[in-house]
Parts: C-alpha cells; sequence; structure tokens
C-alpha cells in the first residue's frame, strides 16, 4: 500500500481514505526560551491642545534589538516597559518645552532593575522622532509645519543612559529650530536659526555627554552652541 500526502498535508492512502496523523508533542526544555525575539519597535504619539487655536503633535519611534543568545530567556516584559517609558518622556518633554518649563527629562533609556553586572538584553537601534506644530497667525492664518528625522544610534548602544539621552536631544533639537524658522518666516520676522540639522557632536563626546538638556540654553551636552533653546512661550516668538 502507497502513501501519499495530499495538498493538506493530510496523509492519504491508496484507497483514498484519510489516515490520522499523530504528532507527538516533546517536552520543552524549562531552562530554553522557545521564542526568540529578536527586537521589537514602540511607537508613541500624542496631540496637545495649546488653546487659541493651536496644537503640538509629538511622536516618536524607537526600534530595539536583543543581544541574548537563542534560546534565552530574559525579562521581556521589563524591557518593553523600559522602552514605553522612554517614549513617553519623548513626547511629554516636548510638551514642557512649548510651555517654557526650564525642568527638562531623561530621554535615554533607563538600566533595567536587579543585578547590574548583569548586561542589558536590549539596546536601541534607531529612533524617528516627528514634531507637527499648529500655529495660529491671527487674522484667520494658520501655519502647520511639520518635521521627522530618524536616525541610527548603534553607535552610543554602549551608552544608554548619558550617550542615548544627549542623542535623542539632538533630534529634536534639529526639529524644533526647522519649526522655530519656518514660523519666523510666516510672521515676517526675521529667523536666528543657524543650523537646521543636528547640533555638532563628535561620537566620543556623545559617549561622555552629561545629563545636560540640549534645549534648554541654547548649549549641548558639551559646550556648543546650537542655535536654539530660547525657550518662547509656546516655543516660538
Amino acid at each position: 500500500m502507497s502513501i501519499f500526502t495530499d495538498e493538506s498535508d493530510n496523509i492519504v492512502d491508496d484507497d483514498g481514505i484519510y489516515k490520522e496523523e499523530i504528532f507527538t508533542a516533546a517536552r520543552p526544555d524549562e531552562d530554553k526560551e522557545p521564542v526568540h525575539i529578536k527586537g521589537f519597535k514602540v511607537t508613541y504619539d500624542r496631540k496637545f491642545n495649546l488653546g487659541n487655536f493651536e496644537s503640538l503633535q509629538a511622536e516618536i519611534s524607537i526600534w530595539v534589538k536583543t543581544r541574548v543568545a537563542e534560546n534565552s530567556p530574559f525579562n521581556l516584559h521589563q524591557c518593553k516597559q523600559r522602552v514605553r517609558k522612554m517614549a513617553r518622556e519623548n513626547v511629554r518633554e516636548q510638551y514642557q518645552r512649548v510651555r517654557a518649563d526650564d525642568s527638562f527629562g531623561f530621554l535615554g533609556l533607563e538600566p533595567p532593575t536587579g543585578d547590574s553586572r548583569l548586561a542589558d538584553p536590549i539596546y536601541v537601534a534607531t529612533v524617528g522622532v516627528g514634531l507637527t506644530y499648529k500655529v495660529n497667525l491671527g487674522d484667520y492664518s494658520m501655519i502647520t509645519p511639520a518635521y521627522t528625522d530618524w536616525a541610527d544610534l548603534r553607535a552610543v548602544a554602549l551608552e544608554p543612559q548619558t550617550g542615548l539621552h544627549t542623542a535623542v536631544a539632538r533630534l529634536w533639537e534639529g526639529l524644533w529650530a526647522n519649526l522655530n524658522d519656518e514660523i519666523a518666516r510666516a510672521r515676517g520676522e526675521e529667523s536666528d536659526e543657524e543650523n537646521f540639522g543636528l547640533p555638532v557632536m563628535m561620537v566620543e563626546e556623545l559617549m561622555d555627554a552629561s545629563l545636560l538638556p540640549v534645549n534648554r540654553n541654547g548649549h549641548n551636552g558639551n559646550g556648543h552652541h546650537n542655535g536654539n533653546g530660547r525657550g518662547h512661550q509656546n516655543g516660538h516668538r
């Protein structure tokens, strides 16, 4: 008697009678994780009503990679909590900026809780940020500039606290420079923005940068002028 398999992977004999397939499930090793997570992404955006028909929408996407061996268990729940908190803090920081709040939050990835001798099972590979700012110019005239940037941040992956904080702050700073310039031009004012890209810093400086705000006093973490940080009400003049 010949046995073959049809398109549905059911076992059929030469009489056309379906045979029951029996699968034996092997007992999983309790010390191994059968699902290998290679990475994940967290996206968070929020629209803030600023009054006077104005609004700010800030968004961030964080791509995370894992650095654990295959079948090695790790606390994925805690890892996602940490990345979600990073996303919320970044968006909240932009609202505080537009309200001219002098305080600033931590924009990097908090270290895992537990044994500090263990390596972090995740690192931030790529970050994308975006700002959409609706501004009332008066006389029933509105402007809504929007800018988005994303960057590969693996160069600071080994310094997820200070280095990542400064790198992400520079991304936001570049967006605000473009927004402030566009708003000034729409109002017929002369813009004093000089750099629409990233505040210049070397990779080594990113690795050693202190947790100083990039966008509050016109200087980034290592003292270079970045051409912004005026902190005016509603984020523009």
